[in-house]
């Protein structure tokens, strides 16, 4: 398909504007041959150097003007090319379309193979995409991503190769380069809720794997430890039963951390509520800290606790206190670069108070802010379900769900995100 009269105007435009920078330097290598000549001529050089070198110099100057014509066309086909690159980083179906003549400039793979490669050539009217009946005022889609910044539909139906209609969510956004701005529009559909549910599902059998493979032979190991530290097999001498009860002390420990990497990693106890239960949150901190420990050792950053060990107990609903720590040292974690700390501090007054410091930016008060995703009893649940959100908003919905806050305030020392908890649920929770 040809491009239309505005398109192939909006490339020439570009092709002038690419090719300023060269006739600039065409300009300054001719008033440098005037130099030349001038400076031949006030020297009293001979006739034939005097001709010789203004002619070499005009020779170069034109071969140079002969590549601007030839070169310069390949330039704008530049610009076509940071336009797909930018598209190629999109993860769904997505276009870019000139603002101006509400035209497409490009697409992603995932457009081509979504609404077929003839629906998305340049220079094609995006209503082509809708599904029969679908109305989209895409002028004013674009000029409110053009002055805005971001535009959104939610529910649009479009056309499919296939003939299929299907509804979506469009989200476009603005994306200027130096000779042209352009609007990304990218359908997003139910495509990422069944991979992130498919990965739930492959995370779910994963940790089965490690409940069977791992928490049933050290169940076993504890029991004949047991049996050996009580004499129930025979009489021992004392260093015997010192190495077993050091056997039984290690596999104890063991068995923590294998539970606590199963609370936080299960997908469906996100939607799970459990009844409170007593525990005391310092051994908690130092529990998470233990699984923690190594990842924040990897990438060079200090994982610091500074959680007092009289704290008084905590009753909650130990396995969303455990994931929402967990996520919460993790996301400051994530904000860190190599060579920077994280710090894990506790208070004690009418309320737990947990502070977690990290060098990253402020969070965004959307990022804060609850869900309002329920928790689904157990007998709901069928398959295994990703968390609702992640990240911060997920610590936000676990803190609210424990009857508390989580909060950010930041100064010269970094960014500080406060957990608060009651120490006993209220009576209308229970």
């Amino acid at each position: 398909m040809a491009a239309p009269d505005g398109e192939s105007r909006s490339r020439r435009d570009e092709g002038r504007e690419s090719r300023r920078p060269l006739l600039y330097a065409a300009c300054v290598l001719l008033l440098l041959m005037l130099a030349f000549s001038a400076t031949a001529y006030m020297r009293n050089l001979r006739p034939a150097a005097l001709i010789a070198l203004p002619l070499m110099t005009l020779a170069a100057t034109a071969l140079i003007l002969v590549l601007l014509v030839v070169a310069g066309p390949e330039v704008a086909t530049d610009l076509r090319a940071r336009i797909e690159q930018r598209l190629r980083h999109c993860f769904c179906p997505a276009l870019a379309v000139d603002p101006r003549n509400c035209q497409i400039v490009a697409a992603n793979e995932e457009a081509t193979e979504l609404f077929g490669p003839a629906q998305v050539t340049a220079g094609t009217d995006p209503s082509e995409l809708l599904a029969d009946g679908a109305a989209v005022d895409w002028h004013r889609v674009l000029s409110t991503a053009v002055n805005e910044g971001e535009a959104q539909i939610d529910a649009c139906n479009i056309r499919t190769r296939s003939g299929e209609a299907r509804v979506v969510h469009v989200r476009a956004s603005r994306y200027a380069t130096d000779a042209r701005q352009v609007v990304v529009i990218g359908f997003v559909g139910n495509e990422a809720d069944k991979a992130i549910t498919g990965f739930a599902r492959v995370q779910e059998r994963l940790m089965s794997s490690i409940s069977h493979e791992l928490r049933t032979p050290l169940n076993v190991v504890l029991g004949f430890s047991e049996l050996l530290t009580t004499g129930t097999l025979g009489e021992l001498t004392e260093s015997q039963i010192d190495a077993a009860e050091e056997c039984h002390i290690g596999g104890e420990r063991i068995l923590r951390l294998v539970t606590d990497i199963l609370d936080v990693g299960r997908c469906r106890s996100y939607y799970m509520s459990s009844p409170p239960t007593p525990f005391e949150p310092g051994e908690m901190v130092r529990r998470i800290e233990t699984l923690l420990v190594g990842q924040a050792r990897r990438a060079d950053i200090k994982l610091e606790v500074d959680v007092p060990a009289d704290l008084p107990q905590l009753e909650a609903d130990e396995r969303g206190f455990k994931q929402l720590l967990y996520h919460l040292i993790l996301s400051s974690l994530d904000r860190s670069t190599p060579g920077e700390r994280v710090n894990v501090a506790a208070e004690a007054d009418e309320m737990l108070t947990m502070i977690v410091t990290d060098s990253g930016p402020p969070a965004p008060d959307d990022e804060l802010r609850p869900r309002t995703q329920q928790p689904l009893p157990a007998d709901r649940i069928q398959y295994p379900l990703a968390p609702p959100v992640l990240g911060l908003p997920l610590c936000a919905t676990l803190a609210a769900r424990l009857g508390g806050s989580l909060s950010c305030r930041s100064d010269e020392e970094g960014t500080h995100f406060v957990l608060q908890l009651p120490f006993r649920p209220d009576s209308d929770d229970e």
